[in-house]
């Protein structure tokens, strides 16, 4: 059987797009995969470089204490900076701001810069640190009696 133009140009159109169709399929760009560290600060402040958190529950010495109606409505926002890596800024409701660094996927470092003692610094371990939820401890410095204050909070 001999093909005639019209189904010669037919069976050409369908091999050229089937064609592109598979090339077009082979060559999607790779995906790249963020390490853990990169992946817990994108939970800090967010992918698009700013994220406010909301206080959930506070624990002194294991001891889960009622929220005040200020605490209930306490917050704290991290923008993230351009330099150095990981490092953000931050506000809170009480009107602290400084500077805040994600050191690992185990420690976080904040540094009040607006407060009337100068630069103070809350190095807090991390217990959590997901895309909504993050849970925080921190300890008294060495001089003062122990207590452990665990902060956990939650993102919209």
């Amino acid at each position: 059987m001999k093909l005639t133009k019209k189904m010669q140009a037919f069976v050409l159109t369908a091999l050229l797009a089937s064609g592109a169709f598979f090339f077009t399929g082979c060559s999607k760009d790779p995906v790249v995969t963020k390490s853990q560290h990169e992946l817990m600060f994108d939970y800090l402040t967010s992918e698009l470089g700013n994220k406010q958190w909301f206080l959930k529950a506070i624990y002194v010495n294991g001891v889960l204490q009622p929220l005040t109606d200020a605490q209930k409505k306490y917050y704290k926002t991290y923008t993230r900076s351009l330099s150095p890596a990981f490092s953000a800024t931050f506000l809170d409701d009480d009107g602290n701001r400084g500077t805040a660094r994600l050191l690992s996927q185990l420690q976080l470092k904040e540094t009040i810069t607006n407060g009337p003692l100068g630069g103070t610094v809350r190095d807090y371990i991390i217990l959590e640190l997901k895309e909504k939820s993050m849970d925080l401890e921190i300890s008294n410095p060495p001089g003062y009696p122990t207590q452990i204050v665990r902060e956990v909070y939650y993102a919209n």
